[in-house]
This record gives C-alpha cells, structure tokens and sequence, in this order.
C-alpha cells in the first residue's frame, strides 16, 4: 500500500463528559484516551505521519512521552472540530503532495482495530480514484431506529439500510482541503469529514464495517465501557 497521512482533531474540552480533564487526556489504566487512539497509526507502516491538532499550550499532551515522538508533528487547533480539521490540513499541505490520503480520526475513540484499520486503508487507496470520493469506517446499529421530532417519533427506519458513522474518515488531501475551506467561507459548521465532502462533492462514499467498540468517549460512564473493550482487545 502507498504511504497516507493520519489527522488527529484533539483541540476540543469535552464538556459533555463533565471530566476536570479533556475526555482524551483521562487515563484508562496506565495510559490516555488520546494514546490508545494514536497506537494503531504508529503501528502501520504505511502511516507516515501523525498530525495531533491540540489547543494551545495543551500542557496534558506536552506532558505525554508520545508528543516527541518522530512520527509526530504536533499542530495548534481552534474553535471547532471542523476549523481544527482544517488548521492540520494546512500544515499537511506544507509537507505533503496534494494527492495524499488524510485519514482523520478522533482522539477520544481508544478503540480503533488494527485489522479495521488497515483494511480500510486498503480499500481507501483501492476506491478514492476521482474527486470528492472517499472511505470511511462505520457499523450498523443493533437496535430498532427511529426518526423523531419534537419527541414525537415520525417513522421507523430499516436498521439494515442504517450505518453509524465512525472514523478514520478518509478522503484525499486536495478535496477534503477545498470542502472544509469552503464550508469554513460560507460560515457552515460540520460534525464529521464525510457530511462536508458530501455536501460540496456529492460524490461516492464508501463504508468499510468496522468493529462496534469503535465508539466515541462523549460521557463520563463512556470510560469504564471503553475500559472493558479495551482488556478484551488485551490492550490493557
């Protein structure tokens, strides 16, 4: 496989954890959120660099042995996920042909599989051949699923035709670049890669499944589960 590059947005404080830290520098066992989620990319070869985009004299990850690690470069974040997305973007750019793959991936998800990862980036570099395509990791809910507004529920969706989005999000660094630049300029806020490059690309995106204990640390008690899913994997 050709070498990609790995974005990682950790600028954000976590509020809806209600934790005295950012959710991604807590600890689960002996090391933080924010490392369990890096260790798949130090681990692929094919990863050539590390792009941590933190807040600004971000002592918790300054503190970290692995910020000085030489796959690493670290970058300043901002506001939001998307302008902090955009900001390692930009520094990518200085150092990387256009046509490399970005692989974003969030820092509060410890639980990334190897094998997920790397099929993914198998099937990335396999499918991403025109602008505006891309891959991304993704499971099906298990549970009945509902449209629901105002608390009212308004119909019931086919959980087959159901996919959670996950990351690593992958697109070319051209195209994820011009789509963040331009939602940036007409003052749109994005959650995740994957709704910008559809709204200005409107190309296919591809979903490689990936395990359901890809979950997002957004809560307090979210700790202890990706604790149990993280001794399973014996990665604690």
């Amino acid at each position: 496989m050709s070498e990609y590059v790995a974005l990682i947005p950790a600028a954000g404080v976590g509020a809806r954890a209600q934790l005295k830290l950012a959710k991604q520098f807590n600890l689960v066992g002996k090391k933080t959120i924010i490392e369990f989620a890096i260790d798949p990319f130090l681990k692929d070869e094919n990863c050539k660099t590390i792009y941590v985009v933190v807040a600004e004299d971000t002592e918790a990850w300054e503190a970290l042995p692995i910020s000085q690690h030489n796959k690493i470069k670290t970058c300043i974040g901002a506001s939001t996920r998307m302008l902090s997305v955009l900001n390692g973007l930009q520094e990518i750019k200085e150092d990387e042909d256009k046509s490399i793959l970005v692989a974003v991936h969030d820092a509060a998800r410890p639980c990334l599989d190897l094998k997920d990862l790397l099929g993914l980036m198998s099937k990335a570099q396999d499918e991403i051949k025109e602008d505006g395509e891309g891959c991304y990791l993704s499971y099906q809910p298990t549970e009945s699923v509902n449209l629901v507004k105002n608390e009212k529920v308004q119909k019931s969706l086919d959980r087959n035709n159901v996919w959670l989005s996950a990351t690593p999000q992958v697109f070319c660094l051209e195209d994820l670049l011009s789509a963040l630049t331009k939602a940036n300029d007409d003052e749109k806020v994005f959650t995740d890669e994957v709704s910008a490059m559809l709204h200005y690309f409107k190309k296919d995106i591809s979903i490689y499944p990936c395990n359901k204990t890809n979950i997002k640390v957004t809560k307090k008690e979210d700790l202890e589960t990706v604790e149990q899913y993280l001794k399973l994997a014996g990665r604690i």
